[in-house]
């Protein structure tokens, strides 16, 4: 039986497909550096901003928390229903231009039609940086700046 990730992800562009499944079979994983690259031109996320969203894609792919960054992203996790959410902001405070960022723009999108994002978290900075792959999520929803994210478990599943 396929799980709730599968089923998100079975209509989208084989590219983006087998980048999410990367960050979902990588969950947990750490990596001392940077990720390494899905293949010779394809990235799973960069270093220049938070939100990575490739030109050839609709949607975005996956986020990045930084240690010590400029937002106050967060990690919470609900015992009592057992979801894995992460309040994640969106790039720009600045009111009257975060809704023109191509990025915001796509999570927006995947936020709309449920498309699933890759997640990874900065666990040391330079120069012995470490980054771990949460794994992946849907968001839920956008708050005050925030996108609600819950988190899949390794069988693909929320909660």
């Amino acid at each position: 039986m396929n799980s709730t990730f599968d089923l998100l992800i079975k209509n989208l562009e084989t590219s983006h497909k087998d980048r999410l499944l990367w960050f979902q079979k990588n969950k947990n994983e750490e990596f001392n550096g940077w990720l390494p690259s899905y293949d010779e031109d394809k990235l799973l996320a960069t270093k220049a901003k938070g939100i990575y969203k490739p030109k050839e894609l609709k949607y975005a792919l996956s986020i990045r928390m930084t240690k010590d960054g400029p937002y106050e992203d967060k990690i919470e996790n609900k015992e009592e229903n057992k979801v894995f959410t992460i309040k994640y902001f969106q790039e720009n405070k600045n009111i009257r231009e975060r809704d023109t960022e191509y990025t915001n723009l796509g999570l927006k999108k995947c936020m709309i039609d449920n498309v699933p994002i890759g997640i990874i978290k900065q666990l040391e900075k330079k120069p012995n940086s470490k980054y771990q792959v949460i794994g992946t999520g849907i968001i839920k929803k956008w708050e005050n700046g925030y996108y609600h994210i819950n988190v899949f478990d390794a069988q693909g599943e929320i909660g």
